[in-house]
């Protein structure tokens, strides 16, 4: 009984991490470089890189003699 709830929640794990994966390349490109020598590809090179960089913005206010700070992530376009 324990031995089948173990294998269960194994194969549980394995489904979810072959559906989350696809999902974290969807916000991902993927640029490839060939090098051509007489006409022929000799090597090529893929990278992939995230589609978008987040950067953490800062508002710094004073109120009733109090400091405070406001942050937020903005999306920086490539």
């Amino acid at each position: 009984m324990n031995m089948q709830l173990i294998k269960a929640g194994l194969t549980a794990l394995a489904v979810a991490g072959l559906f989350a994966l696809p999902s974290q390349d969807a916000e991902a490109v993927t640029r490839c470089r060939e090098t051509i020598v007489n006409g022929r590809v000799v090597k090529q090179v893929c990278t992939t890189t995230p589609r978008y960089r987040y950067r953490t913005v800062c508002n710094t206010y004073w109120r009733h003699g109090v400091k405070y700070r406001d942050c937020r992530r903005v999306r920086v376009y490539r």
